[in-house]
């Protein structure tokens, strides 16, 4: 039990640290340019960072009454959901706008319809 906590650990760390990395190394890339404050990523990444302490505390408190799983597991599911969720279906309709004003000839003909964006 102890090794699998362990392993799962290390996962979360070290996918914490590349994401770390990496977002470092693209903040340092947009100093050179104005990026416009985007309120959509930081309540994403608000969501993420309480997804990730939801784990931490929720493994302390499984470890010590196991019948928790199922209320820690929804507890942190649920948000985290419904907020990567929104921000994909949010990146769909901007990416559908952006591509139909870089491509105007090939998409003469299509209609942008941001209200029946489906999945």
């Amino acid at each position: 039990m102890e090794y699998i906590i362990s392993v799962a650990a290390g996962l979360i760390a070290g996918i914490a640290g590349v994401c770390l990395v990496e977002m470092i190394c693209k903040s340092r890339r947009r100093r050179k340019k104005k990026d416009k404050f985007e309120f959509s990523k930081s309540i994403l990444l608000a969501v993420l960072a309480t997804y990730f302490v939801g784990i931490v505390v929720g493994i302390k408190i499984v470890l010590v009454d196991t019948t928790q799983l199922g209320v820690l597991l929804v507890y942190i599911g649920t948000p985290t959901t419904i907020a990567i969720g929104f921000y994909a279906w949010k990146a769909k309709a901007e990416n559908i706008v952006k591509i139909k004003q870089a491509n105007p000839a090939e998409t003469e003909g299509v209609p942008i319809d941001l209200n029946n964006i489906t999945p």
